[in-house]
């Protein structure tokens, strides 16, 4: 009879072990919609993110939504039927992406957590830089490089964005920065216009060299229209413009070690550390750890004048680029 007994009672307890036992084995899956996937800054986001996810042992999907509000809602939407534990998201606007990122967080109840850009509804955790750093510290840069090699002052351009909510502020941050020297007439802006893509910071650039041909600095809000800007300024041979921006990548560095443009300085993110962190507080978020709501990536500016922080930026991005 004792035998019988302690029989039934272990065969309950491997009963009521069993699905925690099943559950103990469900891997967390992450869901990632990242805004588009051109260009190298959004190369190293996604290995941040791939290289946490393999860290941390959880199965990890990323889509991307092209710049378009309809495939982003449609990428969301997909991962909720798939089930996802979370969502990393940035999202493409403040107010249009609202509804796509509810769905995850209201309608599935999981844990979402945004990075690079924001919405405005509540959220997990965000993980990201402050954008008017991002063309403050260029700006402040600026100001220094203008007063020593120009100063019976100069004319600049801007290559701004006026679409994106980050776009904005790292204009605004730019042009607060010089506004010491725009108030007193110092620098003159002779030129403003939108430009996103590497081929429209190019065809921008040939646009301003034909309208201002007396323009001396150029400054760029992202990384693909300062690419594209590099070589307009290389195409017509104009090394004479100084050339600042934000977002460094390989392609750029190199144009920065050489000398067929001057490309003088780029305030830089972390796109690594932004894309890593992203993913690490989702799967906390999942295990119901603690999160921080909100996460700073430093911002850092490289500058021609320090040529080894240059080549060392290349020899740790390179594997990026192939």
């Amino acid at each position: 009879m004792k035998k019988k007994l302690v029989s039934v009672m272990l065969c309950a307890a491997m009963i009521c072990a069993l699905p925690m036992a099943v559950h103990a084995e469900d891997k967390i899956t992450i869901g990632s919609v990242i805004m588009n996937n051109s260009g190298e800054w959004f190369a190293e986001v996604i290995k941040g993110q791939e290289d946490a996810a393999k860290e941390l042992g959880v199965d990890f999907s990323i889509v991307s939504s092209d710049n378009e509000i309809s495939k982003e809602s449609d990428n969301v939407a997909t991962f909720m039927a798939q089930q996802v534990d979370a969502l990393v998201i940035s999202p493409l606007a403040v107010d249009a992406s609202i509804a796509a990122v509810e769905t995850a967080t209201k309608d599935a109840q999981i844990p979402v957590v945004t990075w690079n850009t924001t919405v405005d509804t509540d959220v997990t955790s965000h993980v990201g830089v402050v954008p008017s750093e991002l063309g403050g510290n260029t700006g402040k840069y600026a100001v220094d490089y203008i007063k020593e090699n120009f100063p019976d002052g100069c004319k600049l351009a801007i290559i701004g964005d006026s679409n994106y909510e980050i776009g904005i502020a790292r204009c605004d941050g730019f042009k607060e920065a010089i506004k010491e020297l725009t108030d007193a007439g110092t620098v003159e802006i002779v030129n403003e216009q939108d430009a996103e893509l590497q081929e429209e910071g190019l065809d921008i650039t040939e646009q301003i060299l034909t309208a201002n041909p007396d323009v001396q600095v150029i400054w760029c809000w992202n990384q693909t229209s300062l690419l594209g800007c590099a070589a307009a300024l290389e195409n017509a041979g104009k090394s004479d413009i100084v050339l600042m921006g934000t977002d460094m990548s390989v392609e750029l560095a190199k144009d920065m070690l050489g000398d067929s443009i001057t490309l003088q300085a780029i305030t830089t993110q972390m796109p690594y550390d932004m894309g890593y962190q992203a993913v690490e507080n989702a799967v906390k978020a999942v295990k119901g750890e603690e999160v921080e709501k909100e996460i700073m990536i430093p911002t850092y500016t490289y500058t021609k004048d320090n040529m080894d922080e240059i080549q060392t930026y290349i020899d740790e991005h390179e594997d990026l680029v192939g």
